[in-house]
């Protein structure tokens, strides 16, 4: 993958604020991502009933989106708070939709990517996904907050290929990314050739289950042997390139948040 400096956020300049986002071509050989006018997307400022809080300065914020990856993240919150019975009453975002200019390398530029801070409930994190605000906290405050966000990372790899978190570089340690330029309107697969998919697979093993797992993005036989004990325990398979064993996987991880 690519990065680049994000140029503009729903009309706002990172360069005003200090602060400088992610971008990123995709891990895969699916279609490079291209540039898309802020007015041919829909602005929303909030995801279903959840109002949307740039991170920034902590207001509403109205942000571009690509209609089908939209309704994609609704279908993840819904997801999201089906499985984890979670009340959730407002959502932290560094945002959507990018400027790219001439030279867009990132779906931010077609408002097809999100970069997830927050979900917060009466003013509480419900999770913080500020893994440079906590990384340092109290072993036992830190296993919570751990599990927490990589439950919250299971429930939308189960939407998405390509999310990004803090084990992807030190651009990530203050948000999850998700974007759909691999997965389109589809839900995702299991390839065995992500890294990124495999961290994740690694960090939701120790972290969510309590299976320590080798956190180095190799799919490798003490990884292969942790997940089959896990999804073993689900009665799932040990195959996660079977979309309905990587489902399970993640939909049993995604209840673990509590």
């Amino acid at each position: 993958m690519t990065l680049r400096r994000r140029v503009l956020l729903g009309g706002v300049g990172f360069a005003a604020l200090g602060f400088a986002g992610c971008g990123l071509l995709p891990d895969g050989d699916g279609e490079p991502p291209f540039c898309a006018a802020r007015s041919a997307l829909t602005g929303h400022d909030s995801l279903g009933d959840l109002p949307l809080i740039y991170e920034v300065d902590e207001q509403g914020r109205t942000f571009s989106f690509d209609t089908v990856f939209y309704d994609r993240l609704i279908d993840w919150l819904a997801f999201f708070r089906e499985q984890t019975g979670v009340t959730v009453s407002e959502l932290r975002t560094y945002g959507s939709w990018t400027d790219g200019g001439v030279e867009c390398s990132s779906w931010h530029n077609a408002g097809r990517a999100f970069d997830l801070a927050g979900l917060r409930h009466r003013g509480q994190d419900v999770i913080s996904c500020r893994y440079d605000h906590w990384r340092a906290a109290p072993a036992a405050e830190q296993r919570t907050l751990l599990r927490r966000y990589w439950a919250t990372a299971a429930s939308l790899h189960h939407h998405f290929r390509d999310v990004l978190t803090y084990l992807f570089d030190d651009q990530h340690l203050n948000h999850i990314h998700i974007d759909n330029g691999q997965t389109g309107p589809e839900l995702s697969t299991f390839t065995g050739q992500s890294r990124v998919q495999i961290h994740a697979v690694q960090a939701i093993c120790s972290h969510v289950w309590d299976r320590p797992a080798p956190i180095d993005g190799q799919w490798t036989d003490p990884t292969r042997q942790v997940v089959a004990e896990v999804t073993g325990e689900l009665g799932a398979g040990d195959d996660l390139g079977n979309p309905e064993t990587w489902r399970a996987f993640l939909r049993a991880s995604t209840a673990r948040f509590a």
